[in-house]
Order: structure tokens, then C-alpha cells, then sequence
């Protein structure tokens, strides 16, 4: 998202990774009362590489908004800044640490994404407006850690087709 103007295709591109991000987190999803596995956050972590930190971000908060709507629930702004927040961070990190190979730099990004946006900011909002204990919200960090190295996996396997780098380029 480096352009001074947003082009039609890379706006189509965030559209399309938004609806993903919402199919990926509303229906692909194992739950196990408390804790939720998905891969909801893979399409905010393909934003925050192909477009930069502040896609990553609109691709998070937009899908948890409107996913959240869809499923029937009303808009928490701190639950919606963390999804956002993931793609905001794993972006930041990602573009800040190019000097690193890939497969680190991916690494750090994505996990600083899960453990700043779901444990650290969803963790305080759980707390603040539904009461959560503490002791309860720490079993979010092994969920988060499991979903970091398989988001890390599943967004280098994407990188490597030429294919799909191809036609985000020209976006």
C-alpha cells in the first residue's frame, strides 16, 4: 500500500482476503469452548506482506468486524484494534526486519502479530468487558504459539508460488 492512491486490483485483493479472513475464522474453525483454532489470521498476514502494515491492519479489523456482525455479535472496538493489530504487527516487523531470511523474519513478525493483537490486546478486552480471570486467558498464549508456527508455514508456502506473487505484484 505504498501508492499515494489505491488501485482498483489492490483494493479487490484486500476485499478478497477479507472475505477469506471471515469464511477462514467463522466456518474452518475447531473450538474447544474457550479457545478457537482457525486460520482467520493467515489472510491478515498475507496483507501485512504483500501491502504493508496498514493492509494487514484493514484486512483484520474489517473482517472482525464484519464477521463478528454476521455471527451475531456487536462490535467491540478492542477486540476489533486487536485483529487489526495483528496485521499491523506482523507488518511493521516484517517490512522493518528485511535484512533477516525469510523464514525468521516471518517467524518474529507473525508471532510479535498473535502475541501483541490476540494475547496481549483481545486477552485485555476478554477481561475488561466480559470478565475473564487472568489464570483463564493465559491458556490463550500455547493457542496463540500453535497458530503462529502454522500461519508461518501455511504464509511461506503462499510466498513461494510464483504464480499468486505474480499477480499480487501487479496489484
Amino acid at each position: 500500500m505504498n501508492h499515494s492512491k489505491l488501485s482498483v486490483r489492490t483494493l479487490t485483493m484486500l476485499a478478497l482476503l477479507t472475505a477469506m479472513s471471515i469464511i477462514f475464522a467463522r466456518v474452518f474453525t475447531v473450538s474447544t469452548g474457550f479457545l478457537r483454532f482457525n486460520l482467520g489470521a493467515l489472510p491478515t498476514h498475507l496483507a501485512a506482506v504483500w501491502f504493508g502494515p496498514a493492509g494487514g491492519f484493514v484486512v483484520g479489523a474489517v473482517a472482525d468486524m464484519i464477521g463478528g456482525t454476521l455471527s451475531g455479535y456487536s462490535i467491540n472496538p478492542l477486540i476489533t484494534l486487536g485483529a487489526g493489530s495483528v496485521g499491523l504487527v506482523s507488518g511493521l516487523l516484517y517490512r522493518s526486519l528485511h535484512e533477516m531470511r525469510l523464514g525468521l523474519r516471518l517467524q518474529i513478525s507473525i508471532l510479535a502479530g498473535h502475541l501483541v493483537g490476540s494475547v496481549v490486546i483481545n486477552s485485555l478486552a476478554l477481561h475488561l468487558f466480559y470478565g475473564y480471570q487472568w489464570a483463564l486467558l493465559a491458556a490463550r498464549i500455547p493457542n496463540a504459539l500453535v497458530l503462529s508456527v502454522v500461519n508461518t508455514l501455511l504464509v511461506r508456502i503462499l510466498l513461494e508460488n510464483k504464480a499468486l506473487t505474480a499477480l499480487v505484484r501487479k496489484a
